[in-house]
């Protein structure tokens, strides 16, 4: 990528807009009247620098954030748990289906673009913070080390998106005009640099600079925690498992995390589940990393417009039917009729908490007041085929709340990362590493179904490394659904060829006695696995080109 020139246009076109202001000095050098010496001189003045450097993804996507609209629920609809239907991030579809391009545009560029910009900012602090004067020099140390945790993220999330096969450029000091055109470093270098950065904050000793965990009013600081858990994920993507399994045992044997229990009293099995993702359980102890409000226009942009949403999830039936029975079999196990039942009626008996805690199905009357859905009545707004109406007949329930329909928006956190996350990485680890009968995948396993009201893993059915593999893929995307793993977890296991490519389906339409038909996808891989560049960026730089397939 032409990376400095790229920027450097950017910067000139917000002179025609902008005097000053503290993102200036993050994303070029002597902003018009005032160079960095006169900027980088006060603790204050880079405290605000310092959130120029933060952009978190968000749940839904929020129009107030001009960073970059990354919204890993609607991102699911790039994966076989959803169908996105909208007027807005459109080439989530194209990457869906396999039709995206080069010059699809959207999430495609925006992203390769802005995470550089942002990766920017974080080397202009790195490269200035020393000039500065600090009353309490340890929190000079702790800002430097949040920001190096932010240019680790966002290099991780390029590597994640465009450059699985390849790699990304690596980029540890702002650029200059000669260092326009940045080659690639490969996987193997990204990951090396990746874990120095993150193993460089997790042993830091002090406190003050970076606590395991920050205290509740703080804890939209990096943390070492936060670290751990980047570190966790970045080997698990790569399949690092030595990595990742000791990353995810000391977050396990520091008993910081736990697993939310709800205070509520009532008799819904499935109320753990349920309130984690509600106002009652906001502040709890799950979570490592979250978007404050990250959840804002949930409501608005995936309820269905009948209830004054946009309706833009459409929760596929593949998605629908990963969920146990209450007794804990898959359908795929039960008698072909009795699976045929299921799949027409999802809750014809008792199936997973989850499933209804997650999942509107047709019919719904009990979810939210004064209100049944009627994905198949043509005179109805819910309607599955107006726009507005969730498009496969199931709407996407979890994260809504009763509390935030008046307004269409909310105030609930967005989790990024949460601790059982944490289990399921370190069983995956372990069973991947051949040690599946290890008590602690039982044991683990065990702790998630039984919070959402299952029964314990069945060690008749599930006695091979095969069948324990099966067991805690299942329960990886039934207990993140809509969490912005999936698409990652498809691309991990390598089975993206069974999954996005054929027809998708919905709900079962009585009145056309099928199930609801959505659209052929046809993604092939290893190409699928990473996303185009932005075109104009291998037309500019001759040192780098498409990843593998494209």
């Amino acid at each position: 990528m032409k990376l400095n020139n790229k920027i450097t246009t950017w910067a000139f076109t917000s002179l025609l807009l902008l005097f000053c202001s503290c993102s200036d000095f993050l994303t070029r050098d002597h902003p018009t009247g005032v160079t960095d010496d006169d900027f980088w001189k006060t603790m204050n003045e880079c405290e605000t620098a310092l959130g120029q450097c933060k952009a978190w993804p968000n749940g839904s996507y929020f129009t107030s954030n001009t960073v970059t609209n990354v919204a890993w629920i609607h991102m699911e609809g790039m994966t076989d748990n959803q169908y996105f239907r909208s007027n807005f991030q459109t080439e989530v579809v194209n990457l869906a289906n396999g039709s995206a391009t080069p010059t699809s545009g959207g999430y495609i560029s925006k992203l390769w673009d802005r995470y550089y910009e942002y990766i920017r900012r974080c080397n202009r602090f790195l490269e200035h913070v020393d000039n500065a004067y600090f009353t309490l020099e340890y929190e000079r140390d702790r800002m430097k080390a949040d920001v190096r945790v932010w240019r680790a993220w966002y290099h991780m999330q390029l590597l994640l998106l465009y450059g699985r096969h390849d790699g990304i450029p690596i980029l540890e000091k702002s650029l200059t005009p000669t260092e326009n055109f940045m080659s690639r470093n490969t996987v193997e270098e990204c990951l090396d640099f990746l874990n120095r950065e993150f193993d460089a904050i997790i042993n830091i000793t002090d406190d003050n600079v970076c606590p395991f965990i920050w205290d509740e009013g703080r804890r939209a600081r990096m943390s070492r925690s936060s670290a751990l858990v980047l570190k966790m994920d970045l080997n698990l993507q790569f399949q690092k498992y030595d990595i990742a399994k000791a990353a995810a045992k000391q977050l396990i044997d520091s008993g910081v995390f736990e697993l939310y229990y709800t205070e509520l009293a009532d008799e819904d099995p499935g109320k753990n589940y349920r309130d984690l993702f509600n106002y009652v359980g906001k502040q709890n102890k799950e979570r490592i990393i979250f978007t404050s409000n990250g959840l804002n226009q949930f409501w608005f942009r995936c309820i269905s417009m009948s209830l004054g949403g946009q309706g833009t999830c459409g929760v596929l039936k593949s998605f629908v039917d990963e969920f146990e029975t209450i007794d804990g079999k898959t359908l795929q196990s039960l008698p072909a009729n009795e699976r045929t039942e299921y799949e027409k009626d999802p809750l014809y008996k008792e199936r997973d908490p989850r499933l209804y805690t997650t999942v509107m199905m047709p019919g719904d009357n009990t979810s939210f007041k004064n209100y049944t859905y009627t994905p198949f009545d043509v005179n109805s707004s819910d309607y599955y085929t107006k726009t507005g109406a969730p498009a496969s007949g199931y709407m996407l329930k979890k994260f809504a709340s009763e509390q935030d329909r008046a307004s269409g928006r909310g105030s609930l956190d967005f989790m990024l990362y949460r601790y059982a996350e944490v289990l399921l990485t370190y069983v995956e680890c372990l069973v991947e590493s051949g040690d599946w009968q290890n008590p602690d995948v039982e044991k683990y396993i065990n702790m998630i179904r039984n919070r959402a009201g299952m029964p314990n893993m069945d060690k008749t059915v599930y006695n091979s490394q095969e069948k324990v593999r099966e067991l805690y893929r299942r329960e990886r995307r039934v207990e993140f659904g809509f969490e912005g793993k999936r698409y990652d977890d498809i691309r991990r296991w390598n089975i993206g060829a069974q999954t996005m490519s054929g027809s998708i389906q919905g709900a079962w339409n009585p009145k056309t006695n099928s199930f609801v038909t959505i659209e052929e996808r046809n993604c092939t891989f290893p190409k699928n696995d990473s996303w185009p560049l932005p075109q104009d960026e291998v037309t500019a730089n001759p040192n780098i080109s498409q990843p593998t397939g494209w």
